[in-house]
């Protein structure tokens, strides 16, 4: 039997090479290029033939809906390859079986297929009707449900194909599309079982954080993210990721450390490289999202899980004073400053670059800012003195000590010395709750803290004055510390009294300048702890007495 197998292939391998022997370096029999017939020709006279028949049309017409479109070919930049052509039909596969059966190939194309498609997509808005998706949002608290609507749109892909179909077998005939709906719109039930779970986010918020960075999905940003016919929409979660990684990504910083006179002039903490690792952060909101909807939880904080990129130049390369870790960091917003405000806290804050402070000393705000009036360079801005607010020599250096003072919190560095303002101040509550202020006007009031770490510690602030931000960041020896707040407790809220409007001849009638704005009086306190080796070393209430203050306008009365 295996003999007979041998002699039956041995047999066909003879006949086959018969048969093929006198096609050598021709092209097959029965082999068709775009109708015209090129079996038994050398390459060379296939191409001169396809040379003489084959002209690119001037232009592409098509029909959508009964109505003519066309599109020069010459837009975008089309050109036969009739080499390509050629090798394609000399190697075509099974040539055994094209002696018996014709075979009619395309002409290979070369074309701009974008410009193709983009043409398609103007041609596609001018027919179609973008379909409205559903949606859910949040009206005074009740989950209001757009049902969606449908679409009309012509098939691009569909059109696409036929054209270049057409063109390159070379065939005439008139194409005829039509448009097809887009189902957009929910069944009664889905929009029934839409509108339960949109319910369930009212008043939840998933929050992302990495070291300074705490981004807040408030909840109609999570109704955003549900897909209107059940589970998520990737898409829309996908898109939330890549807003937080234009936040957090960073590459690698190498650490540069230079002292002069005890002063560090300049400082680059190393920083690893960071790129978010989105497909884990993808699938912990869809878990999370799955908890907000299934459980009472108002609110989930997720950490961004990220992929690290050491940095090559590492703090402790460039330095043998300890200034090996970041300790802690605060911030702080000032949106609204006036501009006098701003260039004081940016002048403010510059007293601070750079500072060292010894292990076990002591230190005070005040002695490192030093003098602030004009003559040291600050600008008139308002202060609040003598229970009032006015206009006075660095007017925003609060916003400095304010910023310091949660950045030392956070290091769970010892408060010897902080005193909050008079009253609530709109700048300091920007992102933050009530009662993390610190005031300070030498040489009464000052923010006194002490480095009880076994290092030197270093203080290097950085103002962003695009964004109106400034930051503490505080870096030394970690010692193991781990330091908490509470979250601030308002109590004794107590409401701001009646509006006062003083006339003033000064200004002209019918003018009314706001010289106060109102704000609540309250009660604030927050207990701060710092834990070391399971010891707790620093535990401290603090409460801020927050006085109502009331808006005053002046009345312009002069003739």
């Amino acid at each position: 039997m295996t003999k007979i197998f041998i002699y039956f292939f041995v047999a066909l391998l003879f006949f086959v090479s018969i048969i093929t022997i006198p096609f050598i370096k021709k092209i097959y029999p029965n082999t068709y290029i775009a109708g015209i017939y090129l079996g038994d020709k050398t390459k060379e006279t296939a191409t001169n033939l396809l040379l003489e028949n084959i002209k690119i049309p001037e232009k592409i017409i098509f029909k959508i809906n009964g109505i003519s479109y066309e599109i020069l070919t010459s837009e975008i930049d089309l050109e036969y390859d009739f080499n390509a052509t050629i090798e394609r039909a000399y190697n075509f596969p099974n040539k055994l079986g094209l002696i018996l059966k014709p075979v009619n190939l395309g002409l290979k194309l070369d074309f701009e297929k974008n410009k193709l498609t983009e043409t398609l997509l103007i041609i596609s808005s001018k027919t179609g009707i973008e379909p409205i998706k559903p949606s859910a949002k949040i009206v005074n608290g009740v989950i209001v449900i757009n049902p969606g609507k449908n679409g009309v749109e012509i098939d691009i892909n569909e059109i696409e194909s036929k054209i270049l179909t057409n063109i390159s077998l070379q065939i005439n005939e008139e194409l005829s599309f039509n448009t097809k709906v887009v189902d957009a719109s929910l069944k009664p039930s889905e929009l029934e079982d839409y509108k339960v779970r949109a319910t369930k986010l009212i008043g939840k918020e998933i929050i992302f954080t990495f070291e300074e960075h705490n981004i807040k999905l408030s909840d109609n940003n999570l109704l955003e993210l549900l897909d209107p016919r059940g589970d998520y929409s990737q898409e829309l979660i996908e898109g939330q990721i890549k807003k937080a990684s234009r936040a957090v990504n960073r590459n690698p910083q190498d650490s540069v450390f230079i002292v002069e006179n005890n002063i560090v002039q300049e400082f680059t903490p190393s920083k690893d490289g960071i790129t978010i690792n989105e497909d884990k952060l993808v699938e912990n909101i869809k878990v999370a999202m799955d908890d907000l909807l299934n459980s009472d939880s108002k609110a989930i904080t997720l950490e961004i899980p990220v992929v690290i990129y050491p940095a090559k130049i590492k703090n402790e390369d460039v330095n043998d004073l300890g200034i090996n870790t970041l300790l802690g960091r605060g911030n702080s917003n000032f949106k609204g400053s006036i501009p006098n405000r701003i260039y004081n806290v940016d002048l403010a804050q510059s007293r601070f670059k750079g500072v060292l402070i010894p292990p076990n000393e002591e230190v005070s705000f005040n002695n490192i800012l030093g003098d602030v009036s004009s003559l040291t360079g600050y600008k008139a801005a308002y202060v609040i003195k003598d229970g009032k607010t006015v206009l006075g020599d660095g007017g925003g250096v609060c916003q400095v000590s304010t910023t310091l003072f949660r950045a030392l919190l956070n290091a769970g560095l010892p408060i010897i010395e902080r005193r909050a303002h008079a009253y609530r101040v709109g700048y300091y509550e920007q992102g933050f709750p009530p009662g993390l202020d610190a005031t300070v006007y030498s040489p009464t009031t000052d923010l006194k803290f002490k480095n009880d770490t076994p290092a030197y510690i270093l203080i290097q602030p950085t103002i962003n004055l695009a964004n109106l931000t400034l930051t503490f960041e505080i870096y030394g020896t970690s010692d193991g510390r781990v330091a908490t707040t509470s979250k601030p407790i308002i109590s004794s809220q107590t409401a701001p009294p009646a509006d006062l409007y003083i006339d003033d001849p000064t200004l002209p009638a019918g003018t009314v300048k706001q010289i106060e704005h109102k704000a609540w009086g309250a009660k604030v306190t927050f207990d701060y702890n710092v834990v070391k080796n399971g010891e707790t070393i620093i535990s401290q209430r603090f409460v801020s007495n927050y006085r109502p203050w009331q808006a005053i306008y002046l009345r312009g009365t002069a003739q």
